[in-house]
């Protein structure tokens, strides 16, 4: 048996030693590292890897928020946290963490941590398990919002998430484009991404998020990326990465 692993820790001395001691174990394949949260979120949903290993004080969320969004986007990797603080041990195993290792990590205590893992895979708990998580961030998560306030001049203007074409990250935060105009906002795409909380919203480029559903046009374009059309915005010209080409092909069947 192989496993699949993601690595996700602000401090690369913390990520390489752990990736050493890892490297041991022949049932563990680590496909990927991440720096911070919304870099884990991202390369979760990517890879799809089957454990994160998760350090709880990342640089811009904390390992609880980067669980919960990598489970409400339907992703479902086991999760090991990581971490030198002792304090969150409850809350990690009240949301059903595998396990939970303290820095500076042991070749013994990781072992434990891996024949955990796959403890789990081999009596074929892997589903209860992720049910259990998800059940967890379902209760526990704030209701999503059914409409996103924006301000423009001297009114705020209530907006539905259907009425969003797309947003596009700007120097002081993002442009939010709708179907009644463009709205300047502080928010990022990270938080607008949280607020719309729509499975057809997706995210196309890292500066770019889309309402597939406003989407008229793929058209082809270099190294196997795209470029969107959109409803209502058809002179703007809406670039899908190379990394994220591969999963629109997928969601569209192309």
């Amino acid at each position: 048996m192989e496993l699949t692993a993601l690595l996700v820790d602000d401090e690369a001395p913390a990520r390489d030693e752990l990736r050493y001691l890892l490297e041991v174990f022949p049932e563990i394949k680590i496909v990927g590292e991440a720096s911070s949260g919304q870099e884990a979120v991202e390369k979760t949903l990517e890879l799809k890897p089957d454990v994160v290993f998760l350090d709880i004080k990342l640089w811009d969320m904390d390992g609880f928020e980067v669980a919960r969004r990598i489970f409400e986007r339907g992703c479902s990797p086991l999760i090991v946290f990581a971490t030198a603080y002792d304090e969150y041990a409850v809350k990690a195993f009240e949301i059903n963490a595998v396990d939970y290792i303290l820095k500076p990590f042991s070749q013994e205590r990781l072992k434990k941590a891996v024949e955990k893992v796959l403890n789990v895979y081999e009596n074929e708990k892997k589903q209860e398990e992720v049910l259990k998580i998800a059940e967890s961030i379902r209760v526990s998560g704030k209701p999503p919002c059914n409409k996103i306030p924006f301000w423009k001049k001297d009114r705020i203007y209530l907006v539905s998430p259907d009425d969003i074409c797309y947003c596009v990250a700007g120097e002081k935060g993002s442009v939010v484009k709708t179907v009644i105009g463009e709205f300047c906002t502080a928010h990022t795409l990270a938080e607008l991404e949280e607020k719309i909380n729509r499975p057809n919203f997706f995210r196309v480029h890292k500066s770019y998020l889309v309402n597939l559903d406003k989407v008229r046009e793929i058209i082809p374009w270099f190294n196997g990326t795209f470029i969107l059309s959109i409803q209502g915005y058809e002179k703007d010209e809406v670039p899908v990465s190379r990394r994220h080409a591969r999963e629109l092909r997928e969601l569209f069947g192309i």
